[in-house]
């Protein structure tokens, strides 16, 4: 899970990335459907992080 993890937070920083420079471009359509993938992405990033904390609490408690 912590491939999965580090690729979301990847995909997360290229999105963002994306979003600045076509904002500075000009590009707005293009803007509005990046921000709806990098809302996607962090959301995933997020759950699986929070997914792996809940693992390691399982596996310490073990």
């Amino acid at each position: 899970m912590g491939i999965f993890n580090k690729i979301a937070l990847f995909f997360v920083v290229v999105y963002s990335v994306v979003i600045i420079l076509n904002t500075y471009l000009g590009e707005t359509e293009r803007v509005q459907s990046n921000v709806i993938y990098l809302l996607m992405n962090g959301f995933a990033y997020i759950v699986s992080a929070m997914e792996m904390e809940k693992r390691k609490v399982v596996l310490s408690n073990s």
